[in-house]
């Protein structure tokens, strides 16, 4: 019996040509060269199509790629309209509905919302950025009235772009405004949640099981998952959407007599669970899907698995072009193609049920490979071991977890909790497991081709080319004497790379998921030596990321008199993971292979903290110097008087607070700034200004990503090499 049937093969095919329809219109509207590859793959099928023996059929493809090729470039020029539109500045008091839930940044809350009505001029359901100085009384989907003062800036917030910084003074909540079915889903939400978050990180990853809410579970714990091929539990999947109709089939009772009746029951049903859930990719995909089963019921035909899942694709693509390169409908829609292909054809080692999970797992992996391998660089070696330990317990702890919710009896969730912290205890065990990087991957998947069964060679040959072509377009290691400059977001992040391959990190930024992507990135398995500048947080929390789950040969941290909750934190991590610490040795030169570390500061102790930042200049005699400040401000700048350098990170986000005639006499030709979205006015557009009448080129991480710098081959007629990354989208 063939793996997937002539009708589902067509279908697939078709979802396919849209899907990279969909991605080549967004990348020729948006010029992201980096997705050309995409539209290659476009062209080569169509003309498959095209000289192949489909002949009427050839048209209803080629329209289908279409379709597909206008809803991406739709979908980025409603982007670029958001983010080009000047709104006018000055206070603001309207009636506002919320499109995201507020989140807690480092500086305050936050939340994404739209004019109700719309505001006259504006694009169609643009949003606007608002901040709280205290959490709002309102979740996505309510509306209030704010009362407030709007500033020009546009960007974007966790992937969504708006237009427009409200800083909100009085925020008046109005959930009554909200549509039924925002009332019903946000009310099973807030029902599971009032329950499970904030109480303890087993409960927390239980709210994930359910409702997808990840909010109370500590990054630390969130990278744990991923290093173990475990995040996908937290995404809401077909098994969720199973056992949420189940229930509701089940409270229904004889609403729900009969086939049909319960396919009408369960699509509106779905519409619940998608507010519940919060419609991230893979709930969409999952819903979609599902969806189209229960029509299916309706409508008296039906779908197989695939051709429902290749139908998905198709109708989300071509009405929502944006999700074609969103990684969470992609990685979802991938896994649950490999799963399909796993759980029958990969012969499993163990027979019976173990025997399917273990072969629906690998075949997820390996479906998702070119996307994860691209996005971070690794991917768990034995994540089929920890999905065949964890996934039974997730679908029994969820089914506890979600009767216990409902009925509140508080015995079931503390249940359920306990297989949800046995998930986490899989999840640490194995965050130290080996990772496989590109090389491993593609020589595993050239190994495994001519054993392969005929009909799945195809398939593994386009996993493998598609795995290479995803690491030409991402690829961002260093090589020779090198610095990056992460974009972090709103923080400081600097890798050091010598000649020989030692890597020197200064500072972590703000968030432990962002840095362990980037060194994943960069194939940075091993640190030589970590330098934490100052205390801030947006300098040291990322390092949650290393300390404990990378090998560090060394540490300089900060001296007294100042802490914080985040170095203290680093400290702690410091001290458990045994490794050697010490403050950094100020005065001293250290020759590190070919570079010299030269660490000129803090000369003295400072009032501020950010005056008390270690500052380092790097460089080798035939190379540009790099000098790496902190946050320092005018004080310790004073200090420094005389220090000079051909690579300038500019202190503190290139906020006000520096000496401007100090950073003109540092001489830099490049001035690097490393920068997110924030409040503080960071850059200072005097120091911008500064810097560029004192001759420096000025790069800044928000708009170009990583700045690579080669600290190697360095002329003063020519300059230093510097090539941009990837641009971080941080919560």
């Amino acid at each position: 019996m063939p793996l997937v049937a002539t009708r589902s093969r067509y279908v697939l095919f078709a979802a396919g040509l849209t899907w990279a329809g969909a991605v080549a219109g967004r990348w020729s509207y948006t010029g992201e060269s980096g997705l050309w590859w995409a539209s290659g793959l476009g062209g080569l099928l169509a003309a498959v199509v095209l000289v192949g023996r489909l002949q009427r059929s050839a048209w209803i493809l080629i329209l289908l790629a279409l379709a597909g090729t206008f809803s991406g470039m739709t979908s980025a020029a409603r982007e670029r309209a958001i983010l080009e539109f000047e709104s006018p500045s000055g206070p603001l008091t309207a009636t506002v509905r919320l499109v995201a839930d507020p989140r807690q940044g480092e500086y305050g809350w936050w939340a994404l919302a739209v004019a109700d009505p719309p505001e006259p001029g504006r694009p169609p359901a643009a949003p606007m950025l608002l901040t709280f100085e205290s959490p709002p009384a309102a979740v996505a989907g309510e509306s209030g009235r704010v009362r407030g003062w709007r500033r020009l800036r546009t960007g974007r917030a966790r992937g969504r772009p708006y237009s427009g910084v409200v800083e909100v003074d009085h925020f008046e909540a109005m959930p009554a405004r909200s549509a039924p079915w925002w009332r019903v889903g946000n009310g099973v939400r807030r029902q599971a949640l009032e329950q499970l978050r904030d109480r303890d990180p087993a409960r927390a990853l239980l709210a994930g099981f359910l409702v997808g809410d990840t909010s109370g579970v500590g990054a630390a714990d969130l990278e744990a998952l991923r290093r173990t091929g475990l995040t996908h539990l937290v995404a809401v999947s077909g098994s969720n959407v199973a056992l949420f109709l189940m229930m509701v089939m089940v409270a229904a009772g004889p609403l729900a007599a009969g086939p049909r009746r319960r396919a009408v029951v369960g699509l509106a049903a779905l519409v619940v669970l998608v507010v519940a859930t919060r419609w991230e990719g893979s709930v969409i995909r999952a819903a979609v899907m599902a969806g189209l089963v229960l029509a299916g019921r309706v409508g008296g035909w039906s779908l197989d698995p695939v051709t429902a899942l290749a139908t998905t694709v198709i109708l989300v693509v071509v009405t929502a072009g944006h999700l074609a390169t969103d990684v969470g409908f992609t990685l979802s829609v991938l896994a649950t193609l490999g799963v399909m292909v796993g759980a029958r054809r990969m012969p499993p080692l163990i027979p019976g049920p173990a025997g399917t999970i273990l072969g629906a797992s690998l075949g997820a992996q390996v479906a998702v490979a070119p996307v994860i391998l691209a996005v971070f660089g690794s991917m768990p070696l034995l994540a089929p071991l920890t999905n065949l330990a964890a996934v039974p317990v997730v679908g029994v702890t969820s089914a506890v977890g979600a009767v216990g919710v409902a009925t509140g009896w508080e015995p079931i969730v503390a249940l359920a909790a306990m297989g949800a912290d046995f998930v986490l205890w899989v999840a640490r065990l194995g965050s130290g497991w080996p990772q496989i990087g590109a090389a491993g991957f593609i020589s595993a998947v050239a190994l495994l081709l001519p054993a392969a069964r005929p009909r799945l060679r195809p398939a593994v040959a386009i996993v493998a080319a598609l795995t290479v072509a995803l690491l030409v377009t991402a690829s961002g290691r260093l090589t020779g004497p090198a610095a990056v400059v992460f974009d972090v977001g709103q923080g400081d992040s600097i890798l050091i790379r010598s000649g020989s391959g030692r890597h020197l990190l200064v500072d972590g930024g703000p968030d432990p998921a962002i840095l362990e992507a980037k060194l994943s990135a960069y194939g940075v398995e091993v640190l030589d030596l970590v330098v934490l500048s100052h205390v801030h947080a947006d300098h040291a929390t990322g390092l949650e990321a290393v300390f404990g789950r990378r090998q560090v040969a060394s540490v300089w941290l900060p001296e007294s008199p100042h802490s914080t909750p985040a170095s203290r934190r680093a400290a702690e991590l410091v001290e458990s993971a045994g490794i050697p610490a010490s403050p950094a040795p100020v005065g001293e030169v250290i020759r590190w292979d070919d570079l010299t570390i030269e660490v000129l500061g803090p000369l003295r102790r400072y009032a501020s903290p950010n005056d008390q930042s270690v500052v380092l200049r790097i460089g080798r005699t035939d190379g540009p110097r790099l000098l790496l400040t902190g946050d320092i401000e005018t004080f310790a700048q004073r200090d420094l008087a005389g220090v000079s350098a051909e690579l300038l990170k500019v202190p503190h986000q290139g906020g006000a607070t520096s000496d401007l005639v100090w950073l003109a006499r540092v001489g830099a030709e490049e001035a690097l700034i490393s920068v997110g979205p924030n409040d503080f006015g960071h850059p200072a557009d005097d120091v911008i200004a500064g810097l560029t009448a004192a001759g420096a080129r000025v790069r800044r991480t928000d708009r170009d990503g990583d700045l690579v710098v080669s600290l190697a081959g360095y002329s003063r007629e020519h300059g230093a090499s510097i090539t941009t990354g990837q641009t971080a989208d941080p919560p």
